[in-house]
């Protein structure tokens, strides 16, 4: 029974992993994002801009629920 919790934990370390590393390249689309509403000029490149960075705090808020989620479990 011990070998199938470790086992377990295991996957749920990798998923929390996975969904770190998901939300840290949200993170990094957001600053890119950010980047180019700082620098842009024309009309179309802000929308745009707003855009990416209204889909990247998306993301972002996702899977930060996921990392809440996978933390608390097996604790």
């Amino acid at each position: 029974m011990l070998f199938r919790k470790t086992r377990a934990n295991g996957a749920v370390d990798r998923e929390r992993d996975d969904y770190l590393f998901a939300l840290n390249q949200a993170q990094s689309e957001y600053e890119v994002a950010k980047s180019c509403f700082s620098e842009a000029v024309e009309p179309e490149i802000i929308d745009e801009a707003i855009f990416l960075m209204q889909a990247a705090r998306k993301k972002y808020s996702y899977f930060l629920k996921k990392v809440r989620e996978s933390s608390t479990r097996f604790m």
